[in-house]
């Protein structure tokens, strides 16, 4: 009985190892990290101080698959440009699609563009500074090593930047990562709000374990 009780107990054992090696292989198959858009530079050549104004805007756009074991395919990539108003209102300014590609296992790929730009231009500052709303959207869709696509999504990512108002250039030294940042300019009252906010709640909660201990 003794033998036969060990062969149950390896057959056991070695079932669960195929099964967790067999589950650590379907989550690094379908483990998938969205690409990293930046902006590497703006040029917008509308702006009311512009020595040789024209209606275009000029843009560098960077994408980095950090992804080391699957591919990337870019469908209906699309970026766009918005003028702030003030600070929580914008109107388009320009749009820009680039093409479909396919950019492989933890590369980097740029794509060079211009737009034209929509009627009224970039005339417009707040608090002095010309701001733009940059947004990219995409569809991507993930490929592993043996070919095929295990993951498709639907991405949008974007950020506020700064234009001089002098030479048309985004104000901001080094890229500006696109993401989650919402179409609205901050303002150091805002900031002051929030810092108050997160003051009063640390301290409330210190009176609340203070007092229950």
């Amino acid at each position: 009985m003794a033998p036969e009780k060990n062969n149950c107990c390896r057959r056991c054992l070695g079932t669960l190892i195929s099964l967790g090696l067999s589950a650590l292989f379907l989550w690094l198959i379908l483990r998938t990290q969205p690409p990293k858009c930046s902006l590497q530079s703006l040029s917008l050549n509308n702006v009311p101080s512009h020595p040789h104004p024209n209606d275009t805007v000029s843009f560098h756009l960077a994408l980095r698959n950090n992804n080391k074991d699957k591919g990337l395919n870019y469908h209906h990539l699309r970026l766009s440009f918005a003028l702030f108003l003030d600070n929580a209102t914008t109107r388009p300014l320009a749009a820009a699609a680039l093409p479909d590609f396919y950019q492989g296992r933890g590369r980097t790929a740029h794509r060079w563009g211009s737009a034209s730009v929509a009627r009224g231009g970039a005339r417009r500052q707040v608090n002095g500074s010309v701001f733009v709303r940059v947004q990219v959207e995409m569809r991507v869709s993930y490929k592993v090593w043996l070919g095929f696509y295990v993951k498709r999504q639907r991405l949008v990512a974007g950020n506020n930047v700064e234009v001089d108002a002098r030479s048309g250039e985004k104000v901001a030294t080094g890229e500006v990562r696109l993401g989650d940042v919402p179409p609205r300019l901050g303002s150091r009252a805002a900031q002051a709000r929030s810092c108050c906010a997160a003051f009063v709640g640390v301290f409330v909660s210190g009176l609340f374990f203070t007092a229950f201990t």
